[in-house]
C-alpha cells in the first residue's frame, strides 16, 4: 500500500459576457500598471488617455510586456490591492487558465495550459514558483501575500534562464523594494463576511539616504469557509501571522545589495465536505446536502505549516556587462494531522494519520551578461541547489474487521525516509540575444543540468522493518539539455509578431512508501520527462496606444509526461504470456493482501491552446481588459496504470482484477488530463475586468468588478458533468485624488455561484459509506477593505 493517502454551454457564456461587457464593464485594469517602484509614473499616467507601460522580468532582463516574445500576465501592486487579491490561491482570478488549487490542506498543486501536476508524484512541479527570483516548494507558495510589488505569471516550458526546468511555466513573486530616499508605509486593512479579518502593514525607513534603506512588513489573516463538524463541533478556520524584513544597499551607483527575510505560520482546520446519510448497518446521522456545508468526520483535520525564506539578489553593473548573484535559503516545517476515514464509514473509530515533514533547501546562481545594447548581447550563468528532506508519519493499520461496518483490530504502522535524503542539481546556461536588424531579432538559449538524487524510505509494522525501494533503486541521477529560441519581427512602434520554442524536463525517480511483496521494482520507477514546445504569437497597440491586443497559439509535446494512478491493484503472481484466468474478460483476483497501492504512470500527452488579452482605455476613467484561454491538453494514445476489471484495455472500478499476465494491469488512454482531485478541467477560461472612476468635489468615486468564466468539467471518480459557472465580483468605494487612501465596499461571488456537484465514496475495509465526499461550494463574500498609503 501506499501510506501516505489523498483524499481521494458555451452559448450561455457568451449572452453572459455580452451582458457583462454592456452593463458592468468595471473591474480593474489587471495587466496593465505602472511598475511597483515608479509611483511617481503612475500617479502622472493616471489622467493619460494612454495604457501605462508594463515592465516585466520575464527574460531575466527589465523589457516592456509588448516587447517579449512570450505569453506573460503581469500583475501590480495595485491589481492585487484592488482586486483583494491577499491568498496566492486568489491569483489564478486574474490570469485564465491557471488552476491554484489548495486541495484539503496539503497537496497544493498549480496547473497552467492544461498541464496539472500531483504532489504526491514526489516529481519536480510542472510549474515552478519564485520568490525574489528564488525556487521555493508550492507548498510554502500556497500562503498569505502581503507587500507585493509584482506577480508574473510565465506561460510555457521554462528550460533555459531560470532555477529550475517546468514544462508548463513558472510564477514569479516579488516582493516591495525598500526606498532609498523617503520614509513611507502603507496600511491595509479588511473586514469580511465568514470571519475574514486581514491586517497589513509596511514601513520604510532610508539608514543612510540615498544608500541604505530597511523595508519592514508583516501580516495577520484570519478566515474561514464555514464548514461545521457535526460530530465534534469543530469548525473550518485559517489563521496566518508573517513578517518580513528587506535591505537594500547601494554604496555605490553601480553596486546593488538586496536581502530579504521573511518568516510565516499558518494553521488550517480543513474538514472536507460531507453529503447524503448513513447507509443500513453503518449507524445513524443526519442527513446532509452540499449546501449544509457540513462533515462527519470524527478525528482531527488539521494542517501546520511554517516557513523561512531569505533571499539575496546583488547586481554589479560594468562598463557595459552586468553580474549578478542570487542566493536563497528555505526552510519549512509541515504537520498534517488528519482522520483518514473521511466520510465516516467506521463510526466511532477514528484513523488518524500523524506526517511531520522538514525541508531544508540553499540555492546559487550567478549570471554574466553583456548590457550594450549593440547587436549581440550575451548571458552565462551557473546553478547550484541542494535540498534535505525528512518525512515520518505514524498511523493505525487496520488488519481485522470483526463486523461489517465494526471498529477493526489495528497495530501502529510506522513510515520515515532515511537519514541523508537529498537532491542536488547543477546547471550551466547560457542566452544570446542578435539585433539582425532594427526591426528584427533572434534569441538562443541552452542550458545543461545534472540531477542526482538519494531518497530511501522504511515502514514499521508488526516489529519488522522494511525498506521501500530496493537495492540500487534509492539513488537516482540524470543529465540532459534543453534549449529555447526565439525570432521576432517589429513591424511598426505598434505591432510585433514572434514564433519561439521552448524545451522543459523534469527527471525521473522512483515512487515512494510502496509495499508489494514481489512486485517488479520496475513499476516503482518513473522515466524522466521531456516537453518540446512552438508558439505564435502577436502583440499590438491602436488607437494612439487607448487599445492593446495580445495574442498567441502554441502546441506542446511532453514524452513520458509523470502522472499519476492511485489505488491500482496488483497481482504478484502473473506470468508473462500465461492464459486467460477466471475473471471477466480472462483477469485474474487481485492480490487480496496488497489491495490497492499509488504508483507513478508516464504517457505522452500533447497540449494545444490560444491566449488573447485585450486592453481598452475607454476615456481617462473607464478602462477594461477581457482576457481568455483555450487549451486542449490530453493523453496521446498513452499507456498507463490502471484498473481493469473485465480486460477490455478501457478504465474501471468494478472490482479487484487485474489483466492476465501483468502485475498491474495497462489501458490505453487519450483522456484530458486530471487533477490531484481527478477532475477534467474545461478547455475555455475567461476573466473580464473593468473600472470606472468620476471626480467627485475633492474626491474620486469608483465602481470596478471582476466577471470569470469558469467551463464545464468532468469529475471521474462519480462520471459527472459539473456545469459552468460565472461569479462575479463588484467593489464600489471612494479614494482621495492623489490615491493615499482608499476605501471600498466589495462582495465576491455576487450572486453567489459555484462549482456544484455531488461527491464520491470513500472505502473503510472494503466497505462503502452512506456519505460522500463533496467539494466545497464557493461562497458570495461581502466585506470592506481600507488602504492608506503615508509619506509618499
Amino acid at each position: 500500500m501506499n501510506y501516505r493517502s489523498d483524499i481521494n454551454q458555451h452559448s450561455g457564456f457568451k449572452l453572459s459576457l455580452c451582458a457583462a461587457a454592456l452593463t458592468m464593464a468595471f473591474p480593474t485594469f489587471a495587466q496593465q500598471g505602472a511598475p511597483a517602484a515608479d509611483t511617481g509614473t503612475q500617479a502622472t499616467a493616471q489622467k493619460s488617455n494612454q495604457i501605462q507601460e508594463v515592465v516585466i522580468t520575464a527574460s531575466k532582463r527589465r523589457e516592456s510586456i509588448q516587447s517579449v516574445p512570450m505569453s506573460v500576465d503581469a500583475l501590480t501592486s495595485e491589481t492585487l490591492q484592488k482586486n483583494n487579491i491577499q491568498q496566492f490561491a486568489d491569483v489564478e482570478k486574474l490570469s485564465p487558465g491557471l488552476v491554484l488549487n489548495n486541495a484539503d490542506g496539503r497537496g497544493q498543486n498549480i496547473s497552467l495550459r492544461g498541464v496539472t501536476f500531483d504532489p504526491d508524484t514526489g516529481a519536480s512541479p510542472t510549474v515552478q514558483v519564485y520568490w525574489n527570483e528564488t525556487p521555493i516548494s508550492t507548498s510554502d507558495a500556497f500562503r498569505s501575500l502581503f507587500d507585493i510589488g509584482r506577480i508574473e505569471v510565465l506561460r510555457g516550458p521554462q528550460g533555459t534562464l531560470r532555477g529550475q526546468t517546468s514544462p508548463a511555466g513558472a510564477i514569479t513573486v516579488a516582493t516591495r523594494v525598500p526606498n532609498l530616499d523617503s520614509v513611507e508605509g502603507t496600511i491595509n486593512q479588511t473586514w469580511g463576511s465568514h470571519k475574514l479579518w486581514n491586517t497589513q502593514a509596511a514601513v520604510n525607513v532610508p539608514l543612510i539616504e540615498g544608500k541604505l534603506a530597511m523595508r519592514v512588513a508583516a501580516v495577520y489573516d484570519r478566515s474561514s469557509n464555514d464548514v461545521h463538524n457535526v460530530v465534534n463541533g469543530r469548525d473550518n478556520g485559517d489563521r496566518a501571522r508573517g513578517g518580513r524584513i528587506s535591505l537594500l544597499y547601494q554604496p555605490f551607483k553601480n553596486l546593488e545589495v538586496l536581502l530579504v527575510h521573511q518568516q510565516l505560520k499558518d494553521e488550517n482546520t480543513n474538514y472536507p465536505v460531507n453529503t447524503g446519510a448513513p447507509v443500513a448497518g453503518q449507524g445513524s446521522g443526519p442527513t446532509l446536502t452540499q449546501g449544509d456545508r457540513s462533515s462527519v468526520v470524527e478525528g482531527n483535520y488539521d494542517f501546520y505549516n511554517r516557513t523561512k525564506l531569505t533571499s539575496l539578489n546583488v547586481t554589479w553593473n560594468l562598463d557595459g556587462h552586468k553580474l549578478s548573484y542570487i542566493g536563497g535559503f528555505q526552510q519549512s516545517r509541515e504537520v498534517d494531522d488528519r482522520d483518514q476515514d473521511i466520510t465516516n464509514v467506521i463510526q466511532n473509530y477514528v484513523s488518524q494519520q500523524l506526517v511531520n515533514i522538514k525541508g531544508l533547501q540553499r540555492t546559487h546562481e550567478v549570471r554574466f551578461e553583456s548590457t550594450d545594447g549593440g547587436f549581440w548581447n550575451y548571458m552565462f550563468g551557473l546553478y547550484y541547489t541542494k535540498s534535505s528532506f525528512s518525512s515520518r508519519f505514524t498511523q493505525p493499520l487496520a488488519y481485522f474487521f470483526p463486523v461489517p461496518y465494526g471498529a477493526p483490530m489495528t497495530i501502529q504502522l510506522e513510515g520515515y525516509t532515511a537519514p541523508g535524503t537529498y537532491g542536488k542539481g547543477t546547471a550551466f546556461f547560457t542566452d544570446h540575444r542578435f539585433a539582425l536588424s532594427a526591426n528584427d531579432t533572434l534569441e538562443v538559449g541552452a542550458r545543461h543540468q545534472k540531477n542526482e538524487s538519494y531518497s530511501q524510505q522504511y515502514l514499521n509494522v508488526f516489529g519488522n522493518t522494511t525498506e521501500s525501494l530496493p537495492k540500487g533503486f534509492a539513488n537516482q541521477e540524470s543529465k540532459h539539455w534543453t534549449g529555447s529560441a526565439s525570432y521576432k519581427h517589429t513591424f511598426n512602434k505598434d505591432v510585433m509578431a514572434y514564433v519561439s520554442y521552448a524545451g522543459g524536463y523534469r527527471p525521473g525517480g522512483a515512487a515512494g512508501f510502496v509495499t508489494a511483496a514481489g512486485l517488479d521494482p520496475n513499476y516503482i520507477v518513473y522515466k524522466p520527462e521531456k516537453s518540446n514546445s512552438i508558439e505564435l504569437g502577436v502583440k499590438s497597440s491602436f488607437l494612439n496606444r487607448t487599445v492593446t491586443l495580445n495574442a498567441d497559439i502554441f502546441q506542446q509535446k511532453i514524452k513520458n509526461y509523470i502522472g499519476r494512478a492511485n489505488n491500482v491493484y496488483v497481482r504478484t503472481a502473473a506470468v508473462a504470456g500465461e492464459g486467460p484466468g477466471p475473471g471477466a474478460g480472462g483477469t485474474y483476483p487481485a492480490d487480496a493482501a496488497t489491495g490497492g497501492i499509488n504508483l507513478n504512470t508516464n504517457g505522452d500527452v500533447i497540449a494545444r491552446g490560444l491566449e488573447a488579452t485585450a486592453n481598452w482605455r475607454i476615456n481617462p476613467d473607464w478602462r477594461a481588459q477581457l482576457s481568455l484561454s483555450y487549451v486542449d491538453a490530453h493523453y496521446d494514445k498513452a499507456n498507463l496504470y490502471c484498473n481493469d476489471t473485465n480486460n477490455d484495455g478501457k478504465p474501471d472500478n468494478l472490482g479487484f482484477a487485474v489483466q492476465p499476465g501483468r502485475q498491474i494491469s495497462l489501458c490505453r488512454s487519450s483522456r484530458p488530463l486530471a487533477d490531484s482531485s481527478e477532475n477534467e478541467a474545461g478547455r475555455l477560461n475567461a476573466v473580464l475586468q473593468s473600472e470606472y472612476a468620476r471626480p467627485i468635489s475633492n474626491y474620486e468615486g469608483f465602481v470596478r468588478g471582476l466577471i470569470r468564466y469558469t467551463p464545464p468539467s468532468y469529475y471521474l471518480p462519480t462520471s459527472e458533468n459539473i456545469p459552468s459557472f460565472i461569479p462575479v465580483d463588484l467593489y464600489v468605494g471612494m479614494r482621495d485624488s492623489e490615491r493615499r487612501w482608499e476605501i471600498s465596499l466589495w462582495t465576491q461571488n455576487l450572486f453567489d455561484r459555484s462549482n456544484k456537484g455531488s461527491g464520491s465514496l470513500n472505502y473503510v475495509g472494503g466497505l462503502p459509506g452512506g456519505y460522500l465526499i463533496s467539494r466545497v461550494p464557493q461562497q458570495r463574500r461581502v466585506g470592506v477593505t481600507l488602504r492608506y498609503d503615508f509619506g509618499m
